[in-house]
């Protein structure tokens, strides 16, 4: 702040110097004032340097422009204004008292001065330039210890949620280390165990089968037992771990709809009804396919801001909606992406639906085949 401050003197000093050599003063008198000038400026670089540690040069330049404006120079009670603003205030914030503290000191000469007129325009000019730049100062300090303190909360949010993704990414591998490990002990018990009786068995025969061929023959079908046994225990336990169909279709379409949401920033929403199981490994297909190529749609052309994707089970046929609030169109040209969808939905006995009135809609309908 004390460097426009400064400038501000040094401006107006220079235009008093064009004013006095304009007039035509004589040379003795304008080499005073010029000498005074260099003065006032001298004298308000010091006390920039001082003003920390003696307070009376400021207040003896305030006195001695008075004196000297109102006795001797009236040109220099000009200076009067930017001497009482510039070296009270000093880069502390302004409040009330001191303001109008102030403006009562730079009224004072008015009362004196020969142009009553010029010098209340100076004051006032004066008097509005340091209190817009004291505001202005003071609210970009303000605004950068906001800003600081939000950069400061902001560090705190990444760095919990770089620790929640951690501790999320930790816990999801401990869970499948933990999976892993019970599936691995369910099959050597149960395998393993199996194996083992089947192998007794069959070395058994195998020592029997040239001196008694029926015990042989018995230990051979045993084994057969066993063994078919364990590969059926096996079957149950991988049944049992592996998730069901529609788990794994739904999870993809929500990682999907929510991978799209963070990387370009339009909101999605998805909705289901009815029984997910009824869907078929073909209509799964389907609808994957057309929910990604909806998307791209959306993105192409709709410039929509929220897309909705709903997924509904009826009794008859299953029906899935992508619908977007973007600008729709007066008339659907279908285009590669569209055809495909369409020919896919067509092939398993499935039908396209698209309307542009309201936003951008494309409905699925595909039909429940009884088994």
């Amino acid at each position: 702040m004390n460097k426009y401050k400064i400038m501000l003197d040094v401006a107006f000093c220079l235009l008093l110097t064009v004013y006095l050599v304009e007039v035509s003063t004589g040379k003795g008198l304008l080499a005073l004032y010029l000498l005074q000038f260099l003065l006032y400026l001298s004298g308000v670089l010091l006390s920039f340097i001082f003003v920390r540690y003696q307070f009376w040069i400021r207040c003896a330049l305030i006195g001695f422009i008075a004196l000297i404006g109102l006795f001797y120079l009236p040109l220099v009670l000009l200076l009067f204004p930017f001497c009482t603003w510039a070296l009270l205030l000093r880069g502390a914030k302004l409040d009330a008292k001191f303001f109008w503290l102030v403006v009562i000191l730079t009224g004072i000469p008015l009362f004196f001065a020969s142009s009553e007129l010029i010098y209340a325009g100076v004051a006032i000019f004066v008097g509005v330039f340091y209190w817009y730049l004291n505001r202005s100062v003071f609210l970009l300090e303000e605004l950068t210890l906001e800003n600081e303190e939000m950069r400061v909360k902001l560090d705190g949010f990444v760095a919990r949620l770089e620790a929640a993704e951690t501790n999320g990414i930790r816990q999801a591998y401990l869970a499948k280390l933990e999976e892993r490990n019970v599936l691995s002990h369910q099959i050597h018990d149960q395998l393993g165990h199996s194996l083992t009786g089947g192998l007794m068995q069959m070395e058994a025969a195998k020592a029997l089968l040239s001196t008694n061929s029926e015990k042989a023959t018995e230990l051979l079908n045993n084994a057969i037992l066993i063994n078919q046994s364990g590969i059926e225990e096996i079957r149950k336990t991988l049944k049992m771990t592996k998730p069901a169909q529609e788990s794994l279709a739904i999870n993809r379409v929500k990682a999907q709809l929510e991978a799209f949401e963070m990387q370009y920033g339009i909101r999605t929403i998805f909705q289901t009804q009815g029984v997910i199981g009824k869907i078929s490994q073909a209509m799964w297909y389907v609808i994957m396919q057309n929910v990604t190529e909806g998307l791209t749609n959306v993105l192409k052309y709709s410039r929509a801001t929220r897309v909705e994707v709903s997924l509904g089970v009826l009794n008859k046929f299953v029906r899935l909606e992508i619908k977007d609030n973007g600008i729709g169109a007066t008339s659907v040209t279908k285009s590669l992406g569209l055809t495909g969808m369409e020919e896919r939905t067509t092939k398993i006995g499935g039908k396209l639906i698209i309307d542009a009135a309201d936003g951008f809609v494309i409905v699925t309908l595909l039909p429940i085949v009884d088994s």
